[in-house]
C-alpha cells in the first residue's frame, strides 16, 4: 500500500483505499473506487459474502421506502409480545446498549420521523435501482436473454408481492399503498385471494389477497457476491480474507494504519463497511455508530414445478420467500439477541412451518442450506454513510439495515464519490453521523455510551443464554 502522506479528497488515480469488510456494502464501494481508478484492498474477518450479504432474499425493493419506526409500531404489536416465535424478539438480559437503542426507537416512531425518513430511503433506493439496471444494462423492454451479467447474477424483474391471509391486514395495508402512490408514485396493485392465486399458483386457496409491487426486482446474492469478487480482483482490486482488524492507529488526526491479524496495512483512505461489527470502530473514529444486529435467519430449499415463481413476503407472519435459480430461499425473523452466531433449530422448523401453511406444494423436509446473520439496524432506519469528524481519511458505510442489497450500490457510489473528491449525486446530510449528537442532545435516554462496543459482549456462536420474548412486529421481515 501507498505510504506517503494523503491530506482532503484526491481527484487522481493514485489514490490507496482500504475498505474493511468484505459484504454487499464493501463490495460495491470498491467497485465505484476501481472504476474511478483507485487501487482497492478488501479486508474481511471471515470470507467474502459469508455474513448478512450472501444469505438474504436478495430483494432489489424501491417499494421499501416507509421505515420501520413507523406511527404505531409498538403499540400494534403489543398482543404479539408473548407470542412464542414472533417475527421479532429480544433476549431477556441487562444490556444497556440495546436499551438505549430501543430507547431512540420509539422517540422516532413518529409521523415526524416517517415524513422525514421517507423520502430519503426513497431517493437511495430509486437511485440504486437505476444503479442496478445499469450495471446489468437493462432497458424498459426488460432484459435480453443473451445478458451475461444479469444472468451471473440471476436478475429479474418479477415484482413483489405482499400476501395477506386475512381481510384486516389486506384492508389496513390501503393506507400504506395509498401513502406510497401518492408521495413516491410507488405503485402497487391491490389484488383478491383468486387473483393471488392467478398470479402465484403455488399459494394455497383461501388467502384474503394480497398487493403487487410490479417494479420491485431480485438477484442471488450469493452469485451476486461472486460476481462482484471476480470483477474486482480482474481489474486489480486485492481481498485479505479470514483477517480480524485489531487496531485502528489513529495519529494525527488520521488513521495512520491498521493492526490486523496478518500483518499492518496502511494506505491513504479507509472505509469502514463492517456491517453490525461498525460500533467497535466508533471509539478510535471519535464517532457514535448506534447499530445493534437483527439476526435473521434463512433456509434453501431444492424447487420444482411447482414451487414458487414470484418474490412473495407473507405480511401476517413476516417470512419472505425468493425463487432463485434451482432453489427457494425463505427468510424471516428479527432477534436481538446481541452478537450471537448461533442457528436456533427450532426457530427454523417455525419458519418452515409458516411458510408452508401459504404454499400448496409440500417443502422438503430438510433444507438444502440454514444459516443466521446480522442485519445492521440503526434506530431510525437510515444508514451511516459519511466521514468521520475526527479522522480525516475515514469514512463509514454501514447501518442499511433491511436494505442493504437494496442500496448497496448507492452507497457504494456516495462513499466512492466522497473519497475522490466528486459532488455526491444524492444529499449525504440524512446519512451523517453527526445525527446521533444531536440526538443525545435532544433526549435523555438510559445511560450508555454508543462508542462502546455493545454490553462488552464478545461475538459468540454459541446459544444465548436467556429465553426470547417478543416485542414488536415489523411491517416487513
Amino acid at each position: 500500500m501507498n505510504h506517503g502522506q494523503s491530506n482532503g479528497s484526491m481527484r487522481n488515480g493514485n489514490t490507496d483505499v482500504i475498505v474493511i469488510g468484505g459484504g454487499v456494502i464493501g463490495c460495491w464501494t470498491a467497485h465505484y473506487l476501481l472504476q474511478r481508478g483507485c487501487r482497492v484492498t478488501i479486508i474481511e474477518r471471515d470470507l467474502v459474502g459469508r455474513g448478512a450479504s450472501g444469505v438474504n432474499c436478495g430483494y432489489v425493493c424501491p417499494s421499501h421506502a416507509l421505515p420501520l419506526c413507523a406511527p404505531g409500531a409498538i403499540r400494534h404489536s403489543l398482543p404479539s409480545l408473548l407470542t412464542p416465535g414472533g417475527a421479532l424478539s429480544i433476549p431477556m438480559r441487562f444490556d444497556p446498549f440495546l436499551w438505549k437503542w430501543l430507547f431512540h426507537f420509539a422517540t422516532k416512531c413518529s409521523a415526524r420521523h416517517r415524513d422525514h425518513a421517507a423520502p430519503v430511503r426513497h431517493g437511495l433506493l430509486q437511485a440504486s435501482m437505476q444503479l442496478y439496471r445499469d450495471y446489468v444494462n437493462e432497458s424498459d423492454d426488460g432484459i435480453d436473454s443473451g445478458n451475461t451479467v444479469a444472468n451471473s447474477i440471476d436478475w429479474e424483474r418479477r415484482g413483489l408481492l405482499l400476501v395477506h391471509r386475512y381481510q384486516s391486514s389486506l384492508d389496513r395495508y390501503q393506507a400504506t399503498a395509498d401513502d406510497l402512490q401518492s408521495r413516491f408514485a410507488v405503485h402497487a396493485e391491490r389484488l383478491d385471494g383468486s387473483s393471488i392465486c392467478d398470479l402465484e399458483p403455488s399459494l394455497v386457496h383461501g388467502l384474503a389477497g394480497g398487493w403487487f409491487f410490479p417494479n420491485d426486482a431480485h438477484l442471488n446474492p450469493d452469485r451476486l457476491i461472486c460476481h462482484l469478487k471476480e470483477s474486482i480482483l480482474r481489474r486489480g482490486g486485492r481481498f485479505v480474507e479470514q483477517t480480524e482488524v485489531h487496531e485502528m492507529v489513529i495519529a494525527g488526526g488520521k488513521v495512520d494504519g491498521l493492526k490486523t491479524s496478518s500483518g499492518s496495512f496502511r494506505a491513504d483512505y479507509y472505509v469502514l463497511a463492517t456491517g453490525a461489527e461498525a460500533p467497535r470502530f466508533a471509539k478510535p473514529l471519535g464517532c457514535q455508530i448506534p447499530i445493534v444486529p437483527g439476526k435473521g435467519y434463512s433456509m434453501s430449499f431444492a424447487s420444482g414445478a411447482s414451487s414458487p415463481v414470484t418474490p412473495m413476503i407473507f405480511e401476517d407472519s413476516h417470512v419472505a420467500v425468493t425463487p432463485l435459480a434451482g432453489h427457494t430461499r425463505i427468510g424471516s425473523t428479527m432477534q436481538l439477541t446481541g452478537y450471537d452466531r448461533s442457528v436456533d433449530a427450532k426457530r427454523l422448523k417455525m419458519i418452515q412451518k409458516s411458510a408452508q401453511s401459504y404454499l400448496r406444494h409440500r417443502l422438503p423436509q430438510q433444507p438444502e442450506t440454514s444459516s443466521a446473520a446480522w442485519r445492521p439496524m440503526v434506530y431510525d432506519d437510515l444508514p451511516c454513510i459519511d466521514r468521520s469528524a475526527t479522522a480525516h481519511n475515514a469514512f463509514v458505510a454501514a447501518g442499511n439495515g433491511m436494505i442493504g442489497i437494496s442500496t448497496g450500490t448507492g452507497t457504494g457510489r456516495l462513499i466512492a464519490e466522497m473519497i475522490c473528491g466528486e459532488e455526491p449525486f444524492l444529499d449525504v446530510e440524512p446519512f451523517s453521523l453527526s445525527r446521533f449528537n444531536r440526538a443525545r442532545k435532544a433526549t435523555s435516554p438510559p445511560t450508555s455510551s454508543f462508542n462502546e462496543f455493545p454490553s462488552g459482549e464478545s461475538i459468540s456462536s454459541g446459544q444465548p443464554a436467556s429465553p426470547i420474548v417478543n416485542v414488536f412486529s415489523p411491517s416487513r421481515i
